[in-house]
């Protein structure tokens, strides 16, 4: 995979130039969502998205894990805080999908998974404090219903004292159709 993405950029420097655009979002927003690959190319067109126009930030299932929510320091608020403080920020959008594979996460296909790939997810368990596979699953962030997701990931920001009070508002794309729904529509004023 390496050497064909190499390749097409080799390609892509002789023959575009994009242009030159800062780095600050000109929407002044940033959208958390998912890293599925199926919302690659369709999510910003869903969303009438160009280059330049906000922070995307992606995580598995557009989450923050629920051993990370308590303390709020997390890498998504810090690059949260980074988009408001350093880059112009004002808004915030978490954007779960329609789904999601952390919804999916079966205990014994985890273990086998990771056993096949040289991880003894027992001595993980028992390494890392994390007690039992349910506690390895929430670390990895599973979760079973994405709208309630959404609106706790949503809740986790807003509260975070690492931010400022602004607008943050949780909504669900189908990964089907692209529709979105809003889940939390946040009208506290800034």
């Amino acid at each position: 995979m390496l050497d064909e993405i190499l390749q097409h950029n080799q390609q892509f420097v002789k023959n575009q130039r994009p242009p030159q655009i800062a780095s600050a979002p000109r929407k002044h927003t940033a959208i958390v969502t998912c890293m599925d690959c199926r919302l690659v190319r369709m999510f910003e067109d869903a969303l009438g998205l160009e280059r330049g126009d906000v922070l995307e930030l992606r995580t598995a299932g557009a989450t923050i894990s629920e051993p990370e929510r308590e303390h709020q320091q997390n890498d998504l608020i810090r690059s949260i805080a980074g988009g408001v403080y350093l880059l112009g920020v004002r808004e915030v959008l978490v954007i779960g999908h329609t789904e999601c594979g952390l919804t999916k996460i079966n205990p014994i296909s985890l273990s086998a998974s990771m056993q096949a790939l040289g991880v003894d997810p027992q001595r993980l368990i028992e390494q890392e404090g994390l007690g039992s596979i349910e506690k390895l699953m929430q670390w990895m962030g599973a979760f079973h219903d994405v709208h309630l997701n959404v609106q706790e990931v949503v809740e986790v920001i807003r509260k975070s004292p690492y931010l400022p009070r602004i607008p943050v508002h949780g909504l669900v794309i189908d990964i089907n159709t692209g529709e979105l729904t809003v889940v939390d529509r946040d009208t506290r004023a800034a």
